[in-house]
């Protein structure tokens, strides 16, 4: 009789047993499957948040980009405003034979037409954004520029990457062409051969890279080096490749990137 009932216990303790184990599993289930659903939700909110935050990018961007527009406007109807005035002033010294005052005013005029850089639209809406904005500034500070843009989308890239490369890039350049004599800048945006190549150009009065070959930013240095290790890990992060050379007295930074077909 006491086998039988030691059997018994023995049965109900591992029913129990049994039992705890399947609600401990049921509930472990349970809560793998919250955490699939709360990984899943942080996953689309994380990408809400991204797509909310490019969309504010791309407006704010257009935003600055509309407000150019409207500042090179401005300055083209005032310019058109004044040119009569400008064109009676120059009359006046010449019918008063006053040759090198006609001819100084005449050189101010042209100085303040040359300072004036005129809005270029590509389709890109950032690409011209970044392009008008940093090539009006180079301008304004006396550099000398030379751009020929054509109109790919880089629709490849993330928004804020493709601003970061070429800010940097234009940066650099803007900032070491104030150190030279010649003070030029050129930028050539182009595709060649499926790849979508950036290239900027910046005056030098000597070799940047035999004096800093490592282009380490420094408070002595020109500009160059500033940024170029970003500019390196965006073009690596979409397989491209970057060269830096220096020709006939410019310092030039050269991005490959490969356009998917």
């Amino acid at each position: 009789m006491l086998y039988i009932i030691l059997g018994v216990i023995i049965v109900l303790l591992g029913c129990l047993l049994l039992k705890e184990t399947h609600d401990r599993n049921a509930l472990r289930a349970k809560y793998r499957e919250q955490d699939l659903i709360l990984t899943k939700y942080a996953a689309e909110q994380l990408d809400l948040e991204k797509r909310l935050s490019e969309m504010q990018y791309a407006y704010n961007r257009q935003q600055e980009m509309a407000d150019e527009i409207q500042r090179t406007q401005q300055q083209i109807r005032t310019l058109k405003h004044d040119m009569k005035n400008h064109a009676l002033v120059i009359l006046s010294y010449l019918e008063e034979n006053k040759k090198e005052e006609a001819k100084a005013y005449t050189g101010e005029l042209l100085d303040k037409l040359n300072k004036m850089y005129t809005y270029v639209h590509v389709g890109n809406s950032l690409l011209s954004h970044i392009i008008n904005t940093k090539l009006s500034q180079a301008k304004e500070q006396g550099i000398e520029i030379k751009a020929e843009i054509e109109n790919l989308p880089f629709d490849y890239m993330d928004s804020v990457d493709f601003s970061a490369l070429l800010n940097n890039m234009l940066d650099n350049a803007i900032r070491a062409a104030l150190y030279s004599r010649q003070k030029k800048l050129e930028t050539d945006i182009a595709s060649r051969k499926g790849m979508d190549i950036i290239t900027v150009r910046n005056s030098i009065d000597q070799s940047v890279l035999k004096k800093n070959p490592e282009l380490r930013s420094s408070k002595e240095e020109s500009g160059h080096g500033y940024g170029i290790q970003q500019i390196r890990a965006i073009t690596e992060k979409y397989n491209g490749s970057m060269d830096i050379y220096e020709h006939e007295e410019m310092f030039v930074v050269s991005v490959m990137l490969f356009a998917p077909e």
